[in-house]
């Protein structure tokens, strides 16, 4: 049969019979959250932002999705294997699942050509789409990119409508982790075609496939009822993949509180930086679940000719008491002594599980920073600053530090807090030697965070970039570990930096509103199994 074709076999009224399941089970509720801005594109194989991830997720049926903790479950794919060289993998899709959008174009089955055609537009330059190094494992994919090879030779095939094939250039063992990303959701040829470049654009341009549909998308700068509404696609709600909720109110607000109140609603659930943003006024009402997703370095700037030597690096360093320093810290951080913090999952696992964070020490010596000292008789150490953004958790950390620096080294250096903009241009340009920042990475991905990390530090290190390489293009899981375990140490043995806290961010739920899948790395809230 045509995979082109459109197949209107279930009907409107279909469409929105009753989910499965009653009041008993919690189903049928309807559900409020606020976002801090417009999604920019609901086109996912294009969209960064979060807020645009966030609706993303929720209308879309990707084929692997993760649960509240980060740990995979299946999407839409009801079943998969993966071959014994963990180059092929075959997925089985949930029978029963199809297009619904505004444009009346509905009832099209959901096939595995969807997902075939999403990949393709990934690497087919034209669609300029950030996701082509994310998903680069995929075989031909640098060929097809590059013009040299057809989008139909890229090894993403879909076998018939139910059975999809990928196929890697090397192994991956993450990457069923990839698929939950909201880049891996399907796309309809037609559909995508049907809307002449606006695909994503609009409610009317907008196509779902996955729990909920838009049905409505309402944004103007100049007014204040700006949200997006999800409603229950009720055909693609089944046994075992239930879609519990009938509605997901989406607020567009950067201001949750005066949002409720215009409104006159309780937000089912809410992200905070702090917890000083939490409402402790209605603090009986919530449940909160803690998110250790971030981790604060003390950077070195890797241009600063004196920092070449690992034995000057460790001087400075080492000078810091670390566990006094956890006095400083702010009620949204925990000391570090490691830098993957514990909500980055590998293996199914949080990787703090599989290697607990561990006291450890850098031996520091006064006499060789004094070494350093006499070494450079033209710079003038003592005026250095320590760099910090006004949005650093741990306001009194850089005093902390500096004061080390003085009692231990006899170094006089000043700390200076920016705007966040401004620091961010401030490191770019390398114009202080030491900074702290903080890093929370894009993705639940191990090798991905120690990369951004590595990347602030600006050290350059062949054996750690090779690490990284290995760490994507390896087959074994517990190889895997041992590789991101080996690179946390080379970051810190070798002075390139200091952990210095993890930080936290919170998900708060309404007492009567459970199962609300959280990602804090994209901020994306997953309302298919929520209950009430």
């Amino acid at each position: 049969m045509n995979r082109k074709a459109l197949y209107f076999t279930a009907a409107l009224a279909v469409l929105f019979l009753c989910a499965c399941g009653g009041d008993d089970d919690g189903s049928d509720g309807e559900f409020y959250a606020v976002i801090s801005s417009n999604p920019d594109n609901l086109d996912p194989q294009m969209a960064e932002d979060k807020s645009s991830m966030f609706v993303i997720r929720n209308t879309y049926a990707l084929l692997m999705d993760t649960d509240g903790s980060g740990r995979l479950i299946n999407g839409a794919a009801k079943s998969y294997t993966v071959s014994d060289d963990g180059l092929t993998y075959t997925f089985k899709l949930r029978d029963g699942l199809f297009w619904f959008g505004m444009s009346g174009t509905n009832g099209v089955p959901l096939t595995a050509y969807d997902y075939e055609y999403a990949f393709q537009r990934i690497f087919d330059a034209d669609t300029h789409s950030p996701y082509v190094e994310f998903f680069s494992c995929i075989k031909n994919s640098k060929a097809v990119y590059g013009g040299g090879k057809s989008r139909y030779e890229l090894g993403v095939k879909a076998i018939d409508n139910e059975t999809l094939v990928i196929e890697l250039e090397y192994p991956n063992c993450d990457f069923l982790k990839l698929l939950s990303h909201t880049a891996a959701a399907p796309c309809n040829e037609e559909l995508f075609l049907a809307t002449n470049g606006r695909y994503g654009l609009s409610a009317a341009d907008t196509y779902s496939c996955g729990a909920f549909y838009i049905s409505d998308w309402n944004y103007d700068p100049y007014w204040n009822d700006n949200h997006v509404t999800l409603e229950r696609i009720n055909s693609n709600s089944d046994e075992g993949y239930q879609t519990y909720p009938q509605l997901v109110n989406i607020i567009i607000s950067d201001d949750r509180k005066v949002a409720e109140k215009s409104k006159n609603f309780e937000s089912d659930a809410y992200i905070a930086e702090s917890i000083a943003e939490y409402d402790t006024s209605v603090a009986k009402d919530y449940n909160l679940t803690e998110y250790i997703c971030g981790t604060t370095c003390l950077f070195l700037n890797s241009g600063f000719e004196p920092f070449s030597d690992i034995e000057t690096r460790k001087a400075l360093l080492g000078s810091i008491d670390k566990k006094s320093m956890e006095n400083e810290l702010s009620d949204d951080s925990i000391l570090a002594w490691d830098i993957v913090p514990e909500a980055i999952i590998t293996a199914n696992k949080s990787f703090r599980e599989l290697f607990p964070v561990s006291e450890r020490s850098m031996l520091g010596s006064a006499a060789k920073w004094k070494a350093t000292v006499e070494q450079y008789p033209t710079i003038d150490f003592n005026s250095s600053i320590l760099l910090a953004s006004d949005s650093l958790k741990s306001q009194s950390v850089p005093y902390y530090i500096i004061s080390e620096f003085e009692k231990n080294l006899e170094l006089y250096c000043s700390p200076v807090f920016m705007n966040e903009s401004d620091f961010e241009k401030s490191i770019k340009a390398g114009e202080e030697n030491l900074f702290i920042d903080t890093v929370y990475g894009n993705y639940n991905l191990t090798e991905e965070f120690l990369n951004q990390i590595y990347s602030v530090s600006g050290f350059k290190d062949d054996e750690i970039e090779n690490d990284i390489i290995q760490m994507q293009r390896c087959s074994d899981l517990n190889e895997k570990k041992d590789m991101i375990r080996k690179t946390e140490n080379a970051l810190i043995d070798n002075a390139y930096l200091l952990p210095v806290s993890y930080e936290k961010k919170y998900l708060l739920t309404l007492n009567d509103s459970k199962d609300i899948y959280f990602d804090p790395y994209t901020e994306s809230m997953f309302f298919k199994y929520a209950k009430k």
